[in-house]
């Protein structure tokens, strides 16, 4: 029998206890788990970034892995515990937004299931109030790998709480979308995926610039330049050679990004 798979992604760092702690509850449930660390450096309680690091790595991650995801400021109140089954992987987290942008490509729709977490007998008790990442979500996770259908952890929901920005949508001139996430080279990663990317000519307006460069890699933008590419996650990016483009433009995760055909 294959060795079950986890990932973990939490804001936790490295510096505390929190991500041990997780991962020797796992093991004491799965002896045999791999692990693979998504990240743990999201920025402290930002849903939005940690949102978008769990879906840029979702398909890379192997079928059948189960990820526990805990950016989660609304520990220990009323927000749900969920679980999520989308394109062959699972996840479980809080609702609130954090597990979001996965299902925004939900692939076999037919497959793909929400359910709040409502069975305790699983959970791991006593339960801290502040720490659903070791007493909830891991013990899930666990027992999802196992074998437990997702239908059998909770009960089905319709809908989970999505990101608070916006999604991209189209309009008459053409797309509007947003700064979802700058990663640590500075490069503005968008919500626009390559699917709403015009295939001819376009131009972009973001921050204090219009940018109608393309390029297929870092490489080939001139020194002191800013121009746009897709990203290996396939979402329009806007990048510098060797300089941070967050700054340049002066522009922040969550503000506007306006796509035109044409030049």
């Amino acid at each position: 029998m294959p060795r079950p798979v986890f990932a973990l992604l939490s804001d936790f760092g490295e510096r505390d206890h929190y991500v041990a702690a997780m991962k020797g509850v796992l093991l004491e449930y799965q002896p045999e788990a791999q692990i693979i660390d998504i990240s743990h450096d999201v920025t402290p309680g930002d849903i939005v970034e940690g949102a978008w690091t769990l879906a840029a790595a979702w398909r890379d991650l192997p079928p059948g892995t189960v990820v526990a995801a805990v950016v989660d400021p609304g520990v220990g109140s009323d927000r749900r515990p969920i679980g999520i089954r989308i394109r062959g992987r699972q996840a479980v987290g809080p609702d609130n937004g954090l597990l979001e942008i996965v299902t925004r490509d939900p692939g076999d729709a037919r497959d793909a299931l929400a359910v709040e977490l409502t069975v305790r007998a699983l959970w791991r008790h006593p339960i801290s109030p502040v720490f659903h990442g070791r007493d909830i979500f891991v013990p899930i996770a666990a027992a999802l790998a196992a074998g437990t259908p997702l239908r059998e952890v909770g009960d089905a929901i319709d809908s989970i709480i999505p990101l608070p920005i916006a999604r991209p949508g189209r309009t008459a001139d053409g797309v509007i979308g947003h700064a979802i996430h700058v990663d640590r080279f500075g490069n503005v990663v968008t919500d626009i995926p390559r699917d709403m990317v015009p295939k001819g000519a376009f131009t972009v307006g973001a921050g204090n610039v219009l940018v109608n460069r393309v390029v297929q890699y870092y490489k080939q933008i001139p020194e002191g330049d800013v121009a746009m590419l897709i990203n290996s996650a396939g979402h329009l990016e806007i990048a510098m050679n060797g300089a941070r483009a967050a700054d340049a433009i002066e522009i922040r995760r969550g503000d506007a990004v306006e796509l035109r055909p044409g030049r």
